[in-house]
């Protein structure tokens, strides 16, 4: 079971790097069936061996979690500034429609 864990988060994690962001959610969906057997397995005796490896992927996991994070921010941050762009724009083009000019294009693409 932590080979096949082991396994997706290597994926999630060629896939984030590759920017393949919906596969990288989908694997950690597919992941999340396995992480829970293994917090069920938590208390049977014997288990206690494998948590160096468990940690391992749970800090790899959690490596991806902060670059997902990021991303998201960056993302946020983009629209923020397209939003605000598309505001600017829509206040300029009154005036650019009353000089007989037409208002550029690049301003009108970015809604």
């Amino acid at each position: 079971m932590l080979a096949a864990l082991d396994e997706l988060i290597a994926q999630e994690g060629m896939y984030l790097r590759g920017g393949y962001f919906d596969l990288a959610m989908e694997t950690r969906e597919r992941a999340e069936p396995l992480v829970q057997q293994l917090v069920a397995m938590a208390e049977m005796s014997g288990v206690t061996d494998y948590i160096p490896q468990v940690m391992a992927l749970v800090e790899r996991s959690d490596q991806h979690s902060a670059f997902i994070d990021g991303k998201l921010q960056e993302l946020g941050a983009e629209i923020r500034r397209i939003d605000q762009a598309h505001h600017t724009a829509q206040q300029v083009v009154p005036y650019a429609r009353s000089t007989g000019q037409p208002a550029p294009s690049r301003f009108l693409a970015t809604g």
